[in-house]
């Protein structure tokens, strides 16, 4: 069993739904995509 702590540190960054642009780590943060229209850059959706 891998420690908790690693398992964590292990675990792909969270990605815009529309985009794929990184989003900023928060916690108790469920964002799936960009907090700004302007930020993303595929609006096609």
């Amino acid at each position: 069993m891998i420690p908790v702590s690693e398992f964590y540190n292990n675990l792909p960054k969270k990605t815009c739904a529309r985009c794929g642009a990184e989003l900023s780590e928060q916690a108790e943060s469920y964002m799936a995509e960009c907090d700004s229209s302007d930020k993303c850059t595929d609006l096609t959706h």
